[in-house]
Parts: structure tokens; sequence; C-alpha cells
């Protein structure tokens, strides 16, 4: 028997109901909420950024997850917690709050992604983790413009450089010098959605890269 209703709202809940004993992502729950949120999210995920940019894959809504966060960091205007639990939460409640904030919030999410998307390549290496890139967003949305040609090239010497770091030089004496700044990162990177793991990786970024200007500006002289 088919399920007749006047509106989605009431056969989104029917699924999320009856999915709560399946292995559903939380993207695939949230997804299926009602409210202003889901419909946002769904939006953000279909930017040309996740849809041709993103190398990591898509099938259990890691695209809808990821947009989820950048919209929860827009909403309250800085990174925040992003597990499940706190994701779940937002798109709750954030329907009790102001509509028009919540899509103006939207519109600046997908005003940075245009950036991104041209920040970025196709299938960016660089972006194989959707861990990384509510920490990229942030750092993009705090850059001025005129760094963005900058951004990649950057980026890409900055994770040559985690990797060099994971076998370090050794001296002498057989002991390993390690850069503890990347190492730190490394360390925030095991705990992606904690909002200390998102401020400590964009604030490394941010200092890494206003050295590493000031080193690439030197050679060009």
């Amino acid at each position: 028997m088919g399920v007749v209703a006047r509106s989605e709202e009431p056969i989104n809940e029917l699924f999320v109901r009856l999915n709560r004993s399946k292995s559903l992502t939380g993207a695939e729950v949230r997804n299926a909420m009602t409210g202003p949120a889901p419909e946002i999210i769904r939006q953000l995920a279909k930017h040309e950024f996740f849809l041709s940019n993103v190398s990591f894959s898509v099938q259990r809504g890691q695209d809808l997850n990821a947009a989820g966060k950048l919209l929860v960091f827009e909403y309250k205007e800085s990174p925040q917690e992003t597990k499940r639990r706190n994701l779940d939460a937002f798109v709750a409640d954030v329907g009790k709050g102001s509509k028009e904030k919540l899509e103006l919030s939207g519109r600046r999410v997908l005003e940075t992604l245009d950036d991104m998307a041209s920040i970025f390549l196709p299938a960016d290496k660089l972006l194989s983790s959707a861990g990384i890139v509510p920490v990229y967003y942030w750092f993009v949305r705090s850059s001025p413009e005129s760094d963005y040609h900058r951004i990649r090239e950057f980026l890409v010497y900055f994770e040559r450089e985690r990797k060099a770091n994971r076998e370090p030089a050794r001296g002498a004496n057989g002991r390993a010098f390690k850069d503890e700044t990347l190492s730190a990162f490394d360390a925030f990177n095991r705990s992606t959605n904690d909002i200390k793991s998102h401020l400590g990786r964009f604030d490394i970024l941010k200092k890494r890269f206003s050295l590493w200007k000031r080193g690439a500006t030197s050679e060009r002289r």
C-alpha cells in the first residue's frame, strides 16, 4: 500500500521512523528530516565544488554531511563541533529560529564554494577526505581574495611537508627531528569533528600560509 500525504513532511517523518533501526548514515537521516535546513543542505551539495572538485566518495551522503557542517559554521559564524549529535540537533532546532538567517547563511556558503571551486582542481587530490573540507572552507573564507591564486600551491606544499615530517631526518645520535606543528596537525586530523580540531588545523594553516608567503616573496626578489 502506498503512502498518501498532502506534503512531503509526514512522508519524511515516516522514513526516519522506519529506518531508525537500520544502519543509515547521519547525513541520510538528516536528509529525510523536516524543516528548512535539509533543503538548503541539499542545494549546497549540488554545488559544482561537490559535483566536480571533491575526490572522496559521496555515495552515502558524505557531500550532504560536509555541506551541513559548512552551513553550521556560517549560521554560528565560527567553526563548531560537528559530530553527528551536533548536526542532528542543528537540523532539528534551526527551524525554530530565523529562517531568514538560515537562508542568508546558505547564500554565504554558496559564495565561498564559488571561490573554492575556482581554487581547487577537478577531482582534486587535496580533497580526497571529507574531513578536511570544513577547515579548507574556513581557511578560504578567512583569506583575502588577493591570496586565492596562492592557496592551492601552498596546500600542495603543506601536504608535502606533512608527508616528509612523518619520516623525519635523523641526527648523528639517531634521534629524529620532527616539526611539532605538522605533527600537531596530524593529531588534530584524527578527530575531524572536534571543535579543537577545526580551530587547531585552521590556526596552523593560517600561520604556515603567512610564513610560506614571506618565503615565496623572498625567492622572487
